[in-house]
């Protein structure tokens, strides 16, 4: 069955990133290295953090649940593998100091797709897509790769944790 929510308030994103989390997950934050900045994303199997189009900004934040479902509109879309294990996703901001945009869903592995298109000279449109799957997906696909990503042949699945040495 097909959901699709927009997430209120408006999403602040900074430092060219925001994060999409399981509310079990303490540190959310992902460790980035040069590779990760290349290809968009750095994530750990229930925190991705995802590279913006623009480094300061607002953006519309939408969530579907079921396939990615392309559009003209996207500059970037980029699908991770996700494990949910509260039944709460949060979408936040890094300087953001209490998100509030909360997604329930099913316990279970998903498909998480982030597309995104600039909209203003600060303001981009985010929709999410999470499709839940029997089994974990194995592997992250760049679906639409714009002048900012030049990913390597084989992307980096893994991450550290932002602030631990």
């Amino acid at each position: 069955m097909k959901t699709k929510t927009a997430l209120r308030p408006r999403l602040y994103f900074s430092y060219s990133q925001f994060m999409v989390y399981d509310q079990s997950v303490r540190l959310p934050g992902c460790d980035w290295t040069d590779v990760h900045t290349a290809q968009g994303f750095a994530r750990r199997e229930s925190a991705v953090n995802f590279s913006t189009l623009l480094e300061f900004g607002y953006a519309d934040v939408t969530v579907t649940r079921s396939t990615y479902e392309p559009r003209t509109k996207y500059w970037r879309a980029i699908a991770v593998p996700f494990l949910v294990t509260s039944g709460t996703v949060i979408v936040a901001g890094p300087d953001e100091i209490l998100p509030e945009r909360n997604i329930s869903l099913p316990l279970g592995n998903y498909r998480l797709v982030a597309a995104q298109g600039v909209t203003s000279d600060d303001e981009e449109t985010i929709d999410l897509f999470l499709e839940l799957l029997p089994k974990p997906l194995e592997r992250s696909t760049i679906l639409v790769v714009d002048d900012g990503l030049n990913p390597p042949a084989v992307l980096l699945e893994s991450a550290g944790v932002a602030g631990e040495d």
